[in-house]
């Protein structure tokens, strides 16, 4: 699965911007500012329809306009794909090969990207809902079906909350209705997640062989609030039960997917508190690397796209990474300051394309590539 060529209207700072990519691993080269991580940004939003920055897409649309389209042609088991992204007034339209994509399991079948931004920091140093966020979206790259389950918990974790706000305080048959179908979402998802990071860990032992000695320990361990895994709902809820006045009490649930957490640990220790901000870097490079890996194994080959990361490890380790990213053989972009560093040095020794973002140049495309707001919001997602 490789990227062959890109264009950007109104997206953030790049008013009509158009790039051909021939090559297996690209670095994209800018001063600050100029736009290297908006690029990577309509990169990631192709594929999740939500951005890394923002859950507003309207924050993405350029200062002075009302749209953005974002069109990639994705080649992908031998034959070439367009997949186009419009978003205006408050619509999306997604298409393929000019067809409309009535649901995210289409779309996953031709564009698969893993994002790495200084961003993911978060999830380490940050809440449970940065790493629950980062548990959900590998699922539905791997499962797209699950989409219905995470939309259906929101529901009902809401509609409970408002059984539990309510004057009466009891345990009557809406209680139990509700409480039901949250054990029941809450029990698939929590299965998926402990899964998913049970094959994650797996990627992790082979990683280790191709890295050497110097391969940290890093293991994930899934943490629920009051897990349901493993358990009928009779018996669970005879233990739940006592905890029904302090739901009352609070208004709002203390179980269910929706609370539960993942934890990181670095060397036997919780990478939050223990891993040095260098040391948790190399952690995120390696957890997305063993993501790609299981997703290669259940979907088939993903690009990767990693920003304003390698530049900062030291020359030996940036070497050992650069050498595991060549070993998964994905299409993986790179982000790089103007100034020329030793990891830029490195790529050059491969099949390396660089595309240089001025800011100081008009950005133009051809008039026949151009994309109106009626064409943007012809249908919607």
């Amino acid at each position: 699965m490789r990227i062959t060529s890109l264009q950007l209207k109104n997206v953030r700072c790049f008013s009509d911007y158009q790039v051909a990519i021939s090559a297996p691993y690209v670095l994209i080269a800018g001063a600050n500012g100029s736009g290297k991580t908006s690029l990577f940004e309509a990169l990631h939003y192709a594929c999740y329809l939500r951005s890394f920055r923002t859950h507003v897409p309207r924050e993405l649309v350029r200062f002075d306009q009302s749209h953005f389209f974002i069109k990639l042609t994705v080649e992908h088991e031998g034959s070439e794909h367009e997949v186009q992204v419009g978003f205006s007034h408050r619509k999306k339209l997604v298409k393929i090969d000019q067809q409309s994509v009535e649901s995210y399991k289409q779309l996953v079948q031709y564009y698969r990207i893993i994002t790495l931004t200084q961003d993911d920091l978060m999830l380490i140093k940050d809440g449970p809902d940065e790493r629950r966020l980062f548990m959900d979206q590998a699922v539905l790259l791997e499962q797209p079906e699950k989409a219905k389950e995470l939309k259906k918990l929101k529901l009902v974790v809401q509609n409970r909350n408002a059984i539990l706000q309510r004057t009466e305080r009891q345990i009557d048959d809406s209680y139990l209705v509700w409480t039901k179908q949250l054990f029941d979402l809450s029990m698939v998802l929590e299965s998926v997640r402990r899964t998913l990071l049970a094959d994650i860990q797996q990627h992790f032992a082979v990683l280790a062989q191709h890295y050497g000695a110097h391969f940290p320990v890093i293991e994930l361990s899934y943490r629920a609030k009051s897990s349901v895994y493993g358990q009928s709902f009779d018996v669970w809820f005879e233990k739940h039960r006592a905890y029904a006045m302090q739901e009352y009490a609070l208004g709002r649930s203390l179980f269910g997917a929706h609370l539960d957490d993942l934890e990181i640990r670095f060397q036997g220790q919780p990478a939050k508190h223990f891993a040095s901000r260098g040391q948790q870097k190399l952690i995120l490079v390696l957890l997305k690397l063993a993501q790609l890996e299981q997703l290669k194994r259940v979907q088939g080959p993903a690009i990767l796209l990693i920003d304003d990361f390698m530049n900062d490890f030291d020359e030996p380790t940036a070497r050992r990474l650069l050498q595991l990213i060549r070993h998964l053989a994905c299409q993986t972009f790179f982000t790089s300051p103007q100034e020329v560093g030793f990891f830029e040095k490195l790529l050059s020794s491969h099949d390396c394309q660089r595309i240089q973002i001025e800011t100081d140049r008009p950005l133009s495309g051809e008039a026949s590539s151009i994309v109106t707001d009626e064409q943007v919001v012809a249908g919607a997602l």
